[in-house]
């Protein structure tokens, strides 16, 4: 039999290891979304900077989808600026860094710990900057997105579940041990398309993102953290709703666009600009994501796990096999952290 060709800048082994020891924490996160649910809190922020703002986008839908809970994604420098004042004694915050030090993250903590509100902090250990400024503390130590997602599910969809919206909460828990082997399937489907997409447009002047929808937030962690930050690759990020407001003007047959067609209810807004694209660029790219779908996992889920198929194949894969040609090293920086700004 022969043997699997490895993946660029990939531990399969370790991945999966990740993955168990993420899902032996269910209980103990659990047990912080219950202790939580018990609070007289009247709405839930979730607050943060740069990818960690991204990465809560999901959990705003997902708490408006299945909710009525009053739900605020605000940037933490903003929150700041503002003083906004959706931030009460009685709110529920959750955030996120995974540095334990960011420093916009550990000023709207502050904050809020002196407005009252209750903080709960994915942390990278129980000493870092952040768990001292939050009240309840669920350890982020494995990296990885497919990790992140499964640690904020289990934590809001569990909170959701104890307020009476989520019934299907232990089939999802239990169904999460599957996540990290579905999503290195999909990593190895995809790999050879990612390496084809990005032997030929790693040194694009400037490209176009089209997508929407619960995705947003991964969209735009790819486009500024990874593409800008960790390429230095020009582009704009626009989604299909608002593609035929102005940026449609800026298609022209040499210039790259990615559509990204969901999972869910804003899919007809993708294949409404994947008509308009077809035949007025010459470089178009489609992710389609139900051809990726976890399925090992239940179909009434795959909505909600759509930002985690993104994010394994295009940061877990695609973002590598640009590093791969381009020669840019993801973890070079000109800028970021590299001195005071």
């Amino acid at each position: 039999m022969p043997k699997k060709e490895e993946l660029y800048k990939f531990n399969e082994q370790s991945f999966l290891r990740d993955g168990i020891k993420v899902y032996a924490t269910r209980v103990s996160i659990e047990m912080i979304a219950d202790k939580v649910a018990e609070l007289p809190c009247t709405n839930l922020i979730l607050t943060g900077v740069g990818g960690t703002q991204a990465e809560l986008y999901a959990v705003k839908e997902i708490v408006e989808l299945y909710s009525d809970i009053p739900v605020h994604l605000l940037n933490a420098a903003e929150a700041l600026a503002k003083e906004d004042r959706r931030i009460k004694s009685d709110s529920l915050v959750l955030t996120a860094s995974k540095s334990g030090d960011t420093p916009e993250t550990i000023e709207i903590c502050r904050y809020c710990g002196k407005k009252g509100a209750s903080v709960v902090a994915l942390v990278p250990d129980e000493e870092s900057l952040l768990a001292k400024y939050s009240d309840y503390q669920i350890v982020s130590q494995e990296e990885g997105m497919e990790n992140t997602y499964m640690r904020l599910y289990f934590f809001v969809l569990r909170y959701l579940f104890q307020k009476g919206y989520f019934p299907a909460y232990e089939k999802f828990a239990d169904q999460m041990k599957y996540l990290h082997p579905e999503a290195l399937r999909v990593k190895r489907l995809y790999d050879p398309i990612a390496d084809r997409n990005a032997a030929a447009f790693w040194n694009e002047p400037y490209q176009i993102w089209v997508g929407g929808g619960i995705l947003w937030g991964e969209l735009t962690l790819l486009t500024m953290c990874v593409l800008e930050e960790m390429q230095w690759m020009r582009n704009r990020l626009v989604s299909s709703a608002e593609f035929f407001h102005g940026t449609l003007e800026l298609v022209e047959p040499d210039v790259l666009v990615t559509l990204i067609k969901g999972i869910g209810p804003c899919r007809k807004l993708d294949e409404r600009v994947e008509r308009f694209l077809k035949g007025r660029t010459e470089k178009l790219v489609i992710v389609d994501l139900e051809e990726l779908k976890f399925t090992g996992i239940s179909e009434e889920f795959q909505y909600i796990l759509s930002p985690v198929i993104f994010s394994s194949v295009m940061e877990g894969r695609y973002c590598w096999n640009l590093e791969k040609y381009s020669g840019h090293d993801l973890s070079v920086r000109r800028y970021y952290r590299q001195f005071e700004y």
